[in-house]
């Protein structure tokens, strides 16, 4: 059973294999979420469980991944929850110290795009720090206090997911907030900018969807 990072392969788009390979440690339990398996595949890593209806796994990826002998947790087509969310409830159970999760952006479905940044608040309610990475972002949702590394340049938007989020403070940003209210629907927070390589932000109050996007690619 998982100790420490679960990193969760979901099936959005993964460009860079060799970059997603970088962000696994030794020791990190990997599940891949239904169509996740062929990104699993693409970056070449192993999954310890699969999640899912398994209605998106094609016969060749299917007879690929099932060669390491996962667990495997099927669930029927019809549900009342996405795979992604099934995946981070078993996640979330576990008390993994960090949640990692990729391939859970891009593509067509902006519905999905929508609901799975939402998802982050899964695992914040249980008290587990997860984030969303791809090439160019770094997504999390935060309650009071957070942390995040970039370069200077680098974008940070941070967006209420409350009706107001308050006493806001930041350092390390290029117009930074002292004690301000951040409204929900306010693009106040929207493209802020890093000035060394950490921004820090807390605040008193509410909810906040922090989103990094870097200026050149990560890979």
């Amino acid at each position: 059973m998982p100790t420490g990072r679960i990193v969760i392969i979901a099936g959005g788009d993964i460009n860079e294999p060799h970059f997603y390979k970088k962000l696994f440690h030794e020791g990190d339990y990997i599940i891949c979420v239904n169509g996740g398996s062929a990104n699993a595949i693409k970056i070449g890593v192993i999954p310890d469980l699969l999640v899912g209806d398994m209605d998106s796994l094609n016969k060749t990826v299917r007879k690929g991944i099932l060669k390491s002998n996962p667990e495997i947790i099927s669930h029927p087509p019809e549900k009342d929850k996405s795979d992604l969310e099934l995946a981070l409830d078993y996640a979330t159970r576990e008390k993994p110290s960090e949640i990692i999760i990729i391939g859970a952006l891009g593509g067509e479905r902006v519905e999905h795009f929508f609901i799975n940044l939402l998802l982050l608040q899964v695992p914040l309610k249980n008290g587990i720090n997860a984030r969303i990475i791809d090439e160019r972002h770094e997504i999390c949702i935060a309650e009071n206090s957070y942390e995040i590394a970039g370069k200077p340049g680098d974008y940070l938007s941070l967006f209420a997911l409350t009706p107001e989020v308050k006493e806001i403070v930041t350092e390390g940003l290029k117009y930074p907030l002292q004690k301000g209210t951040l409204y929900f629907g306010s693009t106040l927070g929207l493209s802020n900018e890093f000035t060394n390589g950490t921004a820090r932000i807390t605040f008193a109050s509410g909810m906040l969807l922090l989103i990094k996007h870097a200026r050149c690619p990560l890979f």
